[in-house]
């Protein structure tokens, strides 16, 4: 028996178990990122379509934000969250921290409480951020926003820098 033939039962082996794990689930995972503000989305299972910041109903272009106010990070048209009887399951983690890595806020799932959802209205999820004190003017704040599949293995790790600014 010459080398070629021989392998042959082990090279159909592995083909037919990549063949398996390629159908037995669609795996997805990268990063996207909006260029304006530089909030980035690193996800796996489960993919946005694009992030943005959301301020007063308006679509930022910028990451300077009034100290005192709100915006809102959000991951448009979701992607690979696992459903069961029409609903979706998800978490929400918050981590806000300064330039030195001291961390002023941290919130383990802020969707705790009400973290089911209706498949047809949860393509979307988002997260508001407050700042206030013990946050100061002209400093930079890392966000960091974890969403993730409370029914499966997604997640999307959105992260990015804000300026706190003096109200205009």
């Amino acid at each position: 028996m010459n080398w070629p033939v021989k392998f042959l039962p082990a090279a159909s082996c592995i083909f037919l178990a990549m063949l398996f794990v390629s159908c037995s689930g669609k795996k997805i995972a990268g990063v996207t990122k909006d260029l304006n503000t530089g909030l980035t989305a690193q996800y796996i299972n489960m993919q946005p379509k694009s992030v943005f910041l959301v301020m007063n109903n308006e679509v930022l272009g910028h990451t300077d934000i009034p100290l005192g106010e709100s915006f809102v990070l959000v991951n448009d048209e979701i992607d690979g969250m696992i459903e069961k009887n029409g609903n979706v399951s998800a978490g929400c983690s918050l981590r806000i921290s300064d330039e030195k890595g001291t961390v002023l806020l941290e919130e383990k799932d802020l969707f705790a409480e009400n973290d089911v959802f209706k498949r047809d209205s949860a393509t979307r999820l988002k997260c508001t951020i407050n700042t206030g004190k013990p946050m100061e003017w002209e400093k930079n704040y890392n966000i960091q926003v974890v969403f993730w599949d409370k029914y499966g293995t997604g997640k999307i790790i959105n992260e990015c820098t804000i300026r706190s600014i003096n109200i205009p």
